[in-house]
């Protein structure tokens, strides 16, 4: 009767050998679109938790991409576990930002304005006869940006409300002694680019992954060589108000 039983109990691994693989080791799953809802309250309530001042906090919030839950629920949370409402108001004003907050290498970049720095051409209006620029170079004071990444920088970008991560162009910028300069199509769309910029020559190939809560990380598709980079925004420029165009500027070092 022994025998029967060890036989029974010995038969099933050996008939369905895939399917205790299987369990024992299931495969990872790493698609972007499955990872969690990202939640940064914990990061607020730590910093809190450790005595730093509420204006530390805040400028740390508004220096950041993260990501906070803030129901009513949540809010209570936070306020009984230390938070103040200082806090907890900048936080809410976080996540209503009018602009993208973008890490580079996990370090936060501020977005630049760009100014004019000459006309590169002009040709005549046939209309109007009057001499129309063909395109501009737009630029940043400065030789080298603040921000230094690796070749192949992590560069992740929180959208705000109704924004577009097509709108976000990862450009290499010309190097001045000075200044850092781009080619931009002139106002009066002369250049027939519809991203605002004079050629596509400067702008560098990126994979695209969602990791969901209008969050995106921009993969270059090739090491960027030494030289000083931006990702510039689609449609930044107000030539009325002498801002030539917007971006997030960094520099890969030699």
């Amino acid at each position: 009767m022994r025998r029967v039983l060890v036989l029974l109990a010995i038969i099933p691994a050996l008939c369905f050998p895939a399917l205790s693989q299987t369990v024992l080791n299931p495969e990872p799953v790493n698609r972007a679109d499955n990872l969690p809802t990202p939640d940064d309250n914990g990061r607020i309530i730590a910093m809190a938790n450790m005595g730093l001042e509420d204006s530390i906090i805040i400028a740390r919030i508004q220096a950041s991409t993260w990501t906070f839950k803030l129901s009513d629920a949540d809010i209570i949370t936070l306020r009984k576990d230390g938070v103040s409402s200082r806090v907890v108001a900048a936080m809410v004003d976080s996540s209503v930002a009018n602009i993208a907050k973008v890490t580079v290498d996990d370090q936060p970049v501020q977005i630049e304005t760009m100014g004019q720095a000459k006309t590169a051409g002009r040709v005549v209006n046939n209309l109007s006869g009057d001499l129309t620029p063909l395109k501009e170079n737009a630029f940043l004071e400065g030789p080298v940006a603040t921000t230094s990444a690796s070749p192949m920088p992590k560069i992740t970008i929180r959208l705000p409300k109704g924004d577009s991560i097509g709108n976000y162009i990862l450009v290499k910028l010309n190097e001045k002694d000075d200044r850092r300069e781009l080619e931009v199509g002139s106002g009066t769309g002369a250049s027939g680019n519809r991203n605002g910029l004079a050629s596509s020559a400067a702008v560098r190939p990126v994979k695209v992954i969602a990791q969901g809560d209008s969050t995106f990380q921009l993969l270059p598709a090739n090491h960027l060589p030494a030289g000083q980079y931006m990702i510039y925004v689609v449609g930044s420029s107000d030539e009325q108000r002498d801002i030539y165009g917007k971006g997030y500027d960094f520099s890969v070092l030699r």
